[in-house]
């Protein structure tokens, strides 16, 4: 069987053969370069200076974070290469090498090296799930859905406390833990069996006339009344909620694995009064 090759494929695969034995050198110098990868190995120039610099490896890859750039983490921006490494220089990310992580890089290439501009930490692209709660454990703070789970937020605006994984938390200034029409979220302090959380309090999640925590509800406009639904305070979560949530999957100090969520989308709908403030 003879084998019909058309000119113009001829054409192009001699175009494709002298270009790679013409190009021996990028084309210019310098130049933009993007990435994304499994984080190999990292490395930082000096412990004792917060906005060292050092480099990151992605897939082989060898990428140089100069001095003064600050990286970012899920749902943290600003945070510096150093706050990355342990005492002994090592990069601490939860369960790495373990647990796959991996990084986008917005880069230049300089004189044949690598130099990051922008750089983007997660662990498992997010780590993206769903489901319903299922049960809430308010003593640990921990909430599970279809399996373990918990928002270890490092300074406990949506729930208890946890500050083992300060770099990995939700993002305390804009409401990543939310409802989906925006309104924020929390996990209650304390069992609303047994006690109140002034700032997640129970009022907020009024009860049908079945007695079950209602899933749409509209504020009244501020000033309310005591004992009344307040919009400037957060709506707590309860069992039977649908959750989405992106986390981080780390270790507590007993060794149990558990979701340290930094983003929680609730199946909610809460609506504040116009003019709310």
């Amino acid at each position: 069987m003879q084998l019909h090759i058309p000119s113009f494929l001829l054409f192009f695969l001699s175009f494709l053969h002298y270009c790679s034995a013409a190009i021996t050198q990028v084309p210019y110098d310098p130049s933009p370069f993007a990435t994304s990868g499994y984080i190999n190995a990292a490395t930082i120039n000096n412990q004792s200076d917060i906005l060292s610099g050092g480099t990151i490896t992605l897939d082989g890859v060898e990428i140089i974070i100069p001095h003064n750039l600050l990286v970012n983490t899920p749902s943290l921006t600003a945070v510096a290469w150093s706050e990355l490494f342990n005492s002994n220089g090592q990069i601490n990310l939860p369960l790495w090498p373990e647990i796959s992580w991996e990084a986008f890089v917005f880069a230049n290439y300089i004189g044949g090296q690598y130099i990051a501009g922008i750089v983007y930490i997660f662990q498992e692209i997010g780590n993206l799930n769903e489901g319903f709660i299922t049960s809430i454990d308010y003593d640990k703070g921990e909430m599970r859905i279809n399996g373990d789970f918990s928002d270890p937020n490092s300074v406990g605006r949506y729930g208890m406390v946890h500050g083992d994984w300060p770099l990995w938390t939700a993002d305390t200034d804009n409401p990543s833990i939310a409802a989906s029409t925006g309104f924020p979220v929390c996990l209650p302090r304390v069992d609303p069996a047994v006690g109140d959380d002034p700032f997640c309090p129970k009022k907020n999640r009024p009860l049908d006339t079945n007695g079950n925590p209602v899933t749409k509800f509209t504020f009244s406009a501020p000033p309310v009344a005591d004992g009344q639904p307040d919009p400037l305070l957060f709506v707590p979560l309860t069992v039977g909620d649908f959750i989405i949530y992106s986390a981080t999957l780390v270790e507590d100090q007993n060794g149990e694995r558990l979701f340290a969520a930094y983003t929680i989308d609730a199946n909610l709908g809460f609506y504040t009064a116009p003019g709310t403030m």
